[in-house]
């Protein structure tokens, strides 16, 4: 069976249920994936930085996978809190896991989270530490490379700007929690791919810091527009991950704001993005591999425990200069190929 039809049986049983409302990410389910996988009698620990739309799927996902290989797995939410983070990392080294699976809160103190853990193995997911020297044999990363986020965010609106004819646009951005890399590197490399493509870009406004929260993104843009910003003078909405997109989406419709001509693009491929794409509403989106993620880093953290090569039973490409990071590629959706993803 092929990675992707493996992936695509994983996601189809057990409900996303208690999530945000329209989060609606596909349903998971582990049974489909018993012949894929080994057994492991050891027990797992995912320490979540917090439960926004996205990591909470990425949660489900890694249990699924969990499941697929009969092994226990605990998961702790550190509610963005960098300290208890580093306290759970501690408990669990101290107890009977066979390796720590982390979402970092905050990835400048990774090398923390190596020193809290002693000896036991960790699996770094979704946000790369960075300080990427903590990484080595027994301490790697499972993710996707946050450059080609934004990347694919700008190749949109490039295509879709010169189609229009404009070399010179403004724009909003609604960034993720600052300081965090992968906000730094999705807000720099969009508007840097757009600026390579010979586009002019103005900021309408500084950009907005909403923490991925949906709820933010939509309270800032309604008092934006209650501010009297010219919506009319916005040609496009660059939001760091879907959520955001989708809160300026609704602020938009509940002020009636005709959105006909802002091209609106975000990250994460929700199935609630993956509407709006669908619908019109939204430009783009980014495919961003929560299944993916959640099998490899599984299957890295049993191998580690195990002492079994890295990459047994994992299909993706190890990094060219650093074998202690794997990557699970980004994908660009549009109205063109939207429905592969629902």
């Amino acid at each position: 069976m092929k990675l992707k039809t493996w992936m695509t049986s994983l996601m189809t049983g057990v409900l996303c249920m208690g999530m945000m409302a329209g989060c609606g990410f596909t349903p998971i389910n582990a049974e489909d994936t018993a012949e894929e996988s080994t057994a492991f009698d050891g027990e797992l620990r995912l320490i979540l930085s917090q439960k926004d739309e996205y990591l909470s799927y990425l949660d489900q996902a890694t249990k699924a996978s969990a499941d697929a290989h009969d092994c226990a797995l605990t998961s702790l939410d550190c509610g963005g809190d960098m300290d208890r983070q580093i306290e759970y990392v501690q408990a669990a080294a101290e107890s009977d896991v066979g390796a720590i699976l982390i979402v970092l809160a905050d990835d400048t103190r990774a090398d923390e989270v190596v020193e809290a853990a002693g000896d036991k193995p960790v699996v770094f997911v979704n946000r790369i530490p960075q300080d990427e020297s903590v990484l080595d044999e027994t301490h790697i990363y499972v993710g996707s490379d946050e450059d080609k986020s934004g990347e694919y965010q700008g190749k949109a609106l490039v295509e879709y700007f010169q189609e229009q004819g404009k070399d010179s646009v403004n724009y909003l951005l609604f960034k993720g929690t600052e300081g965090l890399i992968h906000t730094t590197k999705r807000s720099e490399r969009v508007i840097q791919t757009l600026e390579d493509a010979g586009i002019a870009l103005t900021a309408a406004k500084e950009p907005i810091d909403c923490g991925y929260d949906r709820a933010k993104a939509m309270e800032q843009m309604t008092v934006m527009l209650a501010e009297g910003l010219d919506i009319s003078t916005i040609d496009c909405i660059i939001a760091n991950n879907d959520a955001m997109a989708l809160g300026v989406i609704e602020a938009f419709k509940q002020n009636e704001v005709d959105m006909s001509e802002i091209a609106i693009v975000g990250i994460d491929a929700t199935n609630a993005g993956l509407a709006a794409v669908s619908d019109g509403e939204m430009l783009a989106t980014v495919h961003q591999d929560a299944v993916g993620q959640a099998s490899a880093a599984v299957q890295a953290a049993i191998n580690l425990a195990s002492d079994a090569d890295l990459m047994e039973g994992i299909n993706y490409e190890q990094d060219e200069d650093n074998n202690a990071v794997i990557w699970v590629p980004f994908e660009l959706v549009t109205a063109e190929n939207v429905d592969e993803f629902y």
